[in-house]
Formats: structure tokens, sequence, C-alpha cells
């Protein structure tokens, strides 16, 4: 990875996983990273890891004004975002469509989809006023193809794909 340092990244869904590691890889390149998840235990013992680097802001990026409140605290905290990394996803409730709940199918599509929606509407405006900025979107190869009983995961991550696709062309 490219040299980091001063440069501020954003990363949901950071408490384990791709979003820990992607933390840890980006701090060791030198970058400030602002570790977003709902689990807040889990992104403070990895900021704690990572050190005076690192700040932990427990979000559901489910809720704009929550991820809003995230992209102005890092700001505030660091003096900039360069880049946002929506990787922020669930699967769970694993169901065929006839027996989906549809409240528990919604807010798979709130967090996979909405979620990387609000991390670009909140960052955007700080990135268009620096001049600068990277959004990048973790997907999934569900977003290519069907996978039986997880409509939801794969509409999501096909949806947060074009989004992120609409972003480029656009910016």
């Amino acid at each position: 990875m490219q040299e980091m340092t001063g440069q501020t990244v954003m990363i949901t869904g950071a408490s384990r996983g791709i979003g820990a590691d992607t933390a840890r890889a980006f701090a060791d390149a030198g970058a400030n990273v602002a570790l977003l998840a709902r689990g807040a235990e889990a992104i403070a013992a990895l900021a704690s890891e990572i050190g005076a680097q690192a700040i932990a802001i427990p979000c559901d990026v489910s809720r704009y004004d929550a991820v809003a409140a995230a992209v102005s605290r890092t700001a505030e905290h660091f003096g900039s975002l360069d880049v946002l990394i929506g990787n922020a996803g669930v699967i769970e409730p694993i169901a065929h469509l006839a027996d989906a709940d549809p409240d528990a199918w919604g807010q798979v599509i709130d967090i996979n989809l909405k979620g990387v929606f609000y991390g670009m509407r909140a960052a955007l405006p700080l990135m268009l006023a620096a001049g600068h900025g990277t959004i990048l979107t973790v997907s999934s190869g569900a977003a290519h193809g069907p996978v039986e009983a997880w409509s939801h995961y794969c509409a999501s991550k096909a949806g947060a794909a074009m989004l992120t696709a609409c972003l480029h062309k656009e910016y």
C-alpha cells in the first residue's frame, strides 16, 4: 500500500473481518482511521490496538443522522476525510422469499444499500469542498449472481455496486 501519512480513512463495519483488517492495513501505511460499527466494544478494542491514529465511533449505518454525525466527528478529530470505505454489511436472516419477514428483509437493505448511500451522501460535501476524496464500496460475488434464500443480500450488494458506479460517473 502507498504511504498514507496525513490521510484520514473512515471504515464502516470496522469491528471485525474485512473492516478490521482494512483498518490495520491503512494504519500501518500511516493513515488516521475512523472505525465505525454498531459493536462499540469491538471498535474500541481495535482503536486501542492501533493507537493514537484511530478513533472508534459507534454508528448504525442504517440511520443517516448517525452516519452524518460520524463523518463530522471524524473530520473534526482528524481535520479531514480523504477515504470512505463502505464495508458494513449483514446477511442474516437467510430465508426464501415466500417465508422472508418483510421487516427483517428491509433491515438488510437499510444496512447494505442505504448505509452505503448514507456514507456517500455525508462524505461527499467534505470531499468536494476539499477538492479530492476516494470512496470505495465492499461488495460481493452475490451482487452478480443469485443465491437461493439470499435475495436481500444479493439485491442489496448489487444495488450498492450500481450506486458506486453511479457515484463514479457523477464525480
